[in-house]
C-alpha cells in the first residue's frame, strides 16, 4: 500500500461529486460559529504588510478501533478561533481515498490496515486538503476516559446495537452480542466507548453512520459551554505504536468550550466507481471545501501560491454556501475562508480585489457562474486571499434563474 505523495497538489475540484439529494446521502448538520474567523482577537493580528491573518483553527483526527484494532469511526475536531471548543466533524471509515494509477479502489478503513496511523493520517488529510495538527487511535477503554468529561448522554437508537466479535482460533466462531436494543438509553462514557466500538459483521457503514452522528451530538450537548480542564487527565493510556499522546489533550481543548457537529455527507459508490463491490463511499468534495473554509481555514493546504477567494454570506444557508463554492469550484478557483456576516444581504454582489490585474478580462467568466457583480478594491487585506465576494440578492436570484453551471471550465486568474 502507497500513500498518496505531494497532496498540496490535489485539485480543489474532484473527479466525483455526489449529489445531497441523493438516497444515499447522510444529513447534514448545521453550520454555526463562522462568522467569528477574523473577528475573533486572533482574526485581529496583522502582519508585515498590513493584512489581517486568520486566526488559528487547527484540526486533529481521531479513529476509533475495536480490540481486534479494526477502524470504527472516524472524527476530525477542529480548534475554534478562540482556543476552546469548536467543531466535531464525523465522516465514514469507509471512505474512498485518493489514488494514483492503476491501483485498486482503497478505503480509509483499508489505509489503516495496511500501512498503520501515518497512511490514514496522510489520506485524510488528501481527502479533506487540510493539514492534521494530531492523530490518534484510541480502544474502547481510552475512549470512555476521554468522554470521562460528561457523565452521560442521551440518545435514541431507531435499531438495536450489535457487536460482532471472532473467538481465537482453532475454534474460530462468530459471536453477535446485542449491546442495546431499539430504544431510549442514558449512556456512561463505557458505554458510548462500547458503541462506537461497535460493528455487526456484513453490515454497511450507512447503517450505522447515523448512530455515530447522535452519539456525537449528545456529547456536544453534554459538554455544553465547555468543561473546565483537569491537569489530572492530561494524558491516557494508549494502545502501543498507534496513538499519538496529543490527541486526548487536544480534543478535551475543544471540550472546553462549546462544540458544534457535523457528518459530511457521503455515497454507496456503485459500478465502475466500486468494481470490487466492497462496502466503499465518495464525500461530496463541494460540501469538504466549505466546511473546511469555515471552520477550519488555517488548516487548508489545497490553496496555497493559488487564487484564492474569501467569502462573506448574509444568508444563513448551506445551500447557497454550497452552491458558490461549487461555482468557484468550476472556474478553478480556491476558497480560503467562508464567514456568516450580519444581514440584511445588499442587493449587489460584491468582488473586491486584491490586484485589479489579476482579474483583467475575467469578468465575463466570473458573472457567468456568480451572476452581476459591483467590482470594488479590497479595503482591509487578508493574508492568503486574493479576493473577497460578499454575497447580495443578486447571486441567489441568479442561481434560482441558472442552476445549471456553463458547459465549460474556465481557468483560474492568474495570482
Amino acid at each position: 500500500m502507497t500513500a498518496i505523495p505531494a497532496r498540496q497538489r490535489r485539485r480543489l475540484i474532484a473527479a466525483f461529486v455526489s449529489g445531497l439529494a441523493a438516497a444515499c446521502v447522510l444529513p447534514l448538520g448545521v453550520f454555526a460559529g463562522a462568522n467569528l474567523l477574523l473577528n475573533s482577537s486572533g482574526g485581529h493580528s496583522v502582519d508585515a504588510n498590513k493584512q489581517l491573518k486568520i486566526p488559528s483553527t487547527p484540526a486533529a483526527l481521531l479513529a476509533t478501533v475495536n480490540a481486534a484494532n479494526e477502524l470504527t469511526t472516524l472524527t476530525v475536531f477542529v480548534l475554534a478561533p478562540q482556543g476552546v471548543g469548536g467543531t466535531i466533524i464525523s465522516l465514514p471509515a469507509n471512505t474512498r481515498v485518493e489514488i494514483v494509477g492503476n491501483e485498486a479502489p482503497r478505503r480509509l478503513a483499508d489505509s489503516y490496515a495496511q500501512g498503520g496511523l501515518a497512511a490514514l493520517a496522510l489520506d485524510t488529510e488528501g481527502l479533506l486538503d487540510v493539514t492534521l495538527a494530531s492523530v490518534g487511535a484510541l480502544g474502547v477503554g481510552d475512549v470512555a476516559s476521554l468522554l470521562s468529561v460528561t457523565s452521560s448522554v442521551q440518545v435514541e437508537f431507531d435499531q438495536p446495537v450489535v457487536n460482532t466479535t471472532l473467538t481465537t482460533p482453532p475454534l474460530s466462531v462468530v459471536i453477535e452480542t446485542e449491546l442495546f436494543p431499539a430504544g431510549r438509553f442514558d449512556l456512561v462514557p463505557t458505554q458510548i466507548a462500547a458503541v462506537f466500538a461497535a460493528m455487526r459483521a456484513e453490515e454497511p457503514e450507512s447503517a450505522r453512520l447515523a448512530r455515530t452522528k447522535l452519539l456525537w451530538t449528545g456529547v456536544a450537548a453534554a459538554v455544553g459551554g465547555g468543561v473546565a480542564l483537569d491537569p489530572a487527565q492530561s494524558t491516557v493510556t494508549t494502545i502501543p505504536d498507534f496513538v499519538s499522546p496529543e490527541i486526548a489533550n487536544f480534543v478535551r481543548i475543544v471540550f472546553a468550550g462549546p462544540v458544534q457537529v457535523w457528518q459530511l455527507s457521503a455515497q454507496l459508490l456503485t459500478g465502475v466507481d466500486n468494481p470490487l463491490g466492497i462496502d466503499i463511499y465518495g464525500l461530496d468534495q463541494i460540501e469538504v471545501l466549505l466546511l473546511m473554509a469555515s471552520v477550519a481555514p488555517s488548516s487548508l493546504s489545497g490553496v496555497n501560491g493559488g487564487f484564492a477567494v474569501q467569502i462573506d454570506s448574509p444568508f444563513n444557508d448551506v445551500n447557497i454556501s454550497h452552491a458558490v463554492v461549487e461555482r468557484l469550484s468550476h472556474l478553478g478557483i480556491g476558497v480560503a475562508l467562508i464567514r456568516e456576516v450580519a444581514g440584511p444581504p445588499a442587493q449587489k454582489t460584491v468582488f473586491r480585489y486584491s490586484d485589479k490585474a489579476s482579474i483583467d478580462g475575467f469578468q465575463a467568466s466570473l458573472e457567468s457562474v456568480l451572476g452581476s457583480l459591483k467590482y470594488s478594491k479590497v479595503s482591509q487585506p487578508v493574508e492568503g486571499v486574493s479576493a473577497q465576494l460578499v454575497l447580495g440578492q443578486d447571486f441567489v436570484d441568479f442561481i434560482a434563474a441558472f442552476p445549471t453551471l456553463p458547459s465549460t471550465t474556465i481557468p483560474a486568474p492568474e495570482e
